[in-house]
């Protein structure tokens, strides 16, 4: 459980940053958007993969890595600990681990140093922060 809740937590984390409070403006004075448009998910977008850092209530730190082919892996101190496919759906990142069941987060605005806290349907919340890409060679 721990895992598939790791997982979308990365996902919500993505989402939360495109999110804010000048979109929800903006989508008021605009005409109707087509719905895949909407999203508030980061992962909508071209550049979601990555690797996401998600803080538990417990401190705990763990990491999911988001990949363009939309697939992730959760890993807990470098080892593995879940595998799945994810997808943005209706304004959330829903992650089904493989044998497992799916979870879907809501993201909330991002914070000034560009962290998010997502929710899972559940109730568990994380903060997720986007890990800088390491440079190639």
């Amino acid at each position: 459980m721990r895992k598939t809740v790791l997982t979308a937590a990365v996902l919500a984390l993505c989402a939360c940053s495109q999110q804010g409070e000048e979109a929800a403006a903006d989508a008021q004075t605009a005409e109707p958007a087509d719905p895949v448009q909407t999203g508030t998910s980061a992962l909508a977008g071209d550049d979601a993969a990555g690797d996401y850092e998600v803080t538990w209530a417990d401190g705990t730190v763990t990491t999911t890595r988001i990949n363009a082919d939309g697939t992730y892996v959760d890993l807990m101190d470098g080892t593995e600990t879940a595998r799945g496919t994810w997808e943005v759906r209706d304004n959330r990142n829903c992650l089904t681990p493989e044998g497992g069941a799916e979870l879907c987060w809501t993201d909330s605005p991002p914070a000034p140093d560009g962290s998010w806290t997502a929710t899972a349907e559940d109730g568990t919340t994380v903060t997720v922060t986007r890990r800088a890409a390491a440079p190639d060679g």
